[in-house]
């Protein structure tokens, strides 16, 4: 059961210099691997992400000291649905995709050495926001206006 768990989950790289980040440079500057990803700035609200095939000469037109900007994802992929969608008063039909995100904290303690080197002082869930975007969009940001808020509602099968 949390091999299937695990197969929805899509990975996230930094790019930065460490080995994950030197991996997602690799998989960020060609275009045949890139066409998987999402190219994502840390910041808040959504929106300015690069998408598949324009990552390489995104990177390229930007100084490799502001990469770090950014992180590398997979595309998630989910299958598509037709169903509706309140936005802006107005309901709008069609084909829509359902991401479900989850959060969680953890600190652990960090140091030079030590047996409590890595200790985990917390980890726990703390929340989840599903929310859906037409099928159509590459953005999904709620905030950037591209996606809704959605709710959960589940069933036996």
């Amino acid at each position: 059961m949390a091999s299937r768990v695990l197969e929805t989950f899509a990975p996230i790289y930094p790019l930065d210099n460490s080995e994950a980040g030197k991996e997602a440079k690799r998989l960020a500057t060609h275009a045949e691997t890139a066409k998987r990803y999402v190219l994502k700035p840390q910041r808040e609200g959504g929106g300015n992400n690069v998408y598949r095939k324009a990552i390489p000469d995104f990177l390229k037109s930007q100084p490799e000291s502001h990469w770090a900007a950014h992180i590398l994802m997979e595309m998630i992929e989910p299958p598509a649905q037709s169903n509706a969608i309140l936005r802006n008063g107005e309901v709008q039909r069609g084909g829509i995709i359902c991401e479900l995100g989850v959060y969680g904290v953890c600190l652990w303690r960090n140091g030079e050495s030590g047996s409590e080197k890595g200790a985990i002082l917390e980890n726990w869930e703390a929340g989840y926001l599903l929310r859906t975007k037409g099928d159509q969009s590459e953005e999904g940001g709620v905030a950037a206006g591209f996606g809704a808020v959605d709710s959960c509602c589940l069933v036996d099968v």
